[in-house]
């Protein structure tokens, strides 16, 4: 608190002054509506001015670009709109100026005109489209539920869905104001960031007039429902009312009561079938029993005939196998003398074939030895060479030639000096 200037001991400079008024203000929060007379955004806070249409009052304001965004509005000189913020004297240049944490449009023709522009805008990107969304699990389980814990909407959702035995695991939230946009994006990244641990993630709460609904009809949650790494069911307000969350979501149904029943459509259908064939399984079954013994005992008149059948085929192969294999018997013995005696042929033929074979080898042999060159050495002969050309006419060198001459030990090297024809 300020101090009574009577109680003062010290003097205060301007600068600590300041902290304890801005301090003083921080405690007088409020909602104010007027129409924005000059605005100017910057890359982090947008500055604009509220008029009071009535006496031309003024006030200025900032709101920092990330909530800007987050609010979904985007402000124009001329907009009638409501604020939520505190008082604040910004020190360096003593100015007055509402810190702005949420906007919002004053006026059900304003918020229709800014809620079919950006329906059009994320229709035109595709968001709305059916082949982007996803078909829920047939028998979901585990449930990630967003809504208020006040009011009718959690009532109704919890008594319709029975208890079929689901997960749920609740995130309470705000579901109207600026201030749900945030809560509710918050709540859609807590759960996915553990997006496999969930089948469906459920956004509802009842319904409300185009403004009480703004929060689902804001850009940005519209955006964090149509990036949802889990299946989305939105059941937001009754059947005429359309928020641009509930369009872009896998699944879109109408109330609290109509998402309920959705999540158990397809559990109610299956004990449906359950409770059906607990009664028609045992009538089903005795039919098909006395059907298939009827069958088998048919079937096995139709095999006994065929195995007997089968067993006078076998005596008569067995018969004429038996026949065929002594005449193959006789077979195979003559044979088997006739190659006996080839044998013994084939044998003679060989060792005078091998005889012959060497005799003639015997032959060669002598004659290679008598054309021996090496003998012929042996008798003082020698064998001259050009290089390899062996020479056999003087006409082959000429005077001063290097000439090789084999002996039958060793070898000698001579070179011409004269030759004689």
């Amino acid at each position: 608190m300020i101090q009574d200037a009577s109680l003062v001991t010290g003097n205060l400079s301007v600068s600590q002054f300041l902290d304890e008024l801005n301090l003083e203000l921080s405690g007088m929060a409020a909602r104010v509506q007027g129409e924005v007379s000059n605005v100017d955004a910057r890359e982090r806070v947008v500055y604009f001015t509220l008029k009071d249409k009535k006496d031309e009052s003024t006030l200025n304001c900032l709101i920092f670009r990330n909530q800007y965004e987050i609010s979904g509005v985007h402000i124009a000189v001329g907009d009638e709109i409501i604020v939520e913020g505190v008082p604040e004297i910004y020190k360096p240049n003593g100015r007055l100026s509402l810190k702005v944490g949420v906007i919002e449009l004053f006026g059900e023709g304003a918020l229709k005109k800014a809620y079919d522009a950006l329906k059009l805008k994320l229709e035109l990107e595709g968001l709305f489209a059916m082949e982007r969304k996803r078909i829920l699990p047939e028998l979901p389980e585990r449930i990630a539920l967003i809504t208020s814990e006040q009011g009718a909407a959690i009532g109704d959702f919890t008594m319709n869905l029975g208890a079929q035995g689901f997960h749920v695991h609740f995130c309470p939230t705000s579901v109207e104001g600026k201030r749900a946009v945030l809560e509710i994006i918050s709540a859609i990244r807590f759960f996915n960031r553990r997006f496999k641990q969930y089948d469906v993630l459920v956004i509802t709460r009842g319904g409300g007039s185009l403004e009480s609904l703004q929060a689902f009809n804001n850009e940005a949650l519209a955006r964090e429902v149509a990036k949802s790494k889990i299946p989305t069911l939105l059941g937001v307000g009754h059947e005429k009312d359309v928020t641009l969350a509930s369009l872009v979501a896998d699944v879109m149904v109408s109330t609290p009561t109509a998402t309920a029943k959705t999540l158990r459509y397809h559990w109610d259908e299956a004990r449906q079938f359950v409770e059906h064939f607990r009664h028609q399984l045992p009538a089903r079954f005795r039919e098909q029993f006395f059907g298939v013994k009827n069958e088998l005992a048919l079937d096995g008149e139709v095999l006994l005939s065929h195995l007997r059948t089968f067993r006078e085929l076998i005596v008569t192969l067995r018969q004429d196998i038996s026949g065929k294999l002594v005449f193959t018997q006789s077979i195979v013995r003559h044979q088997f003398t006739g190659l006996n005696e080839e044998q013994k042929n084939l044998r003679q033929k060989f060792i005078a074939m091998q005889e012959k074979a060497s005799q003639k080898l015997f032959h060669c042999e002598e004659r290679l030895k008598q054309y021996d060159p090496k003998r012929v050495l042996k008798l003082g002969y020698g064998l001259i060479r050009k290089g390899e050309k062996i020479i056999k006419d003087v006409s082959e060198t000429a005077i001063g030639d290097i000439l090789g001459i084999q002996l039958s030990r060793g070898k000698l090297q001579a070179r011409v000096e004269k030759i004689i024809p």
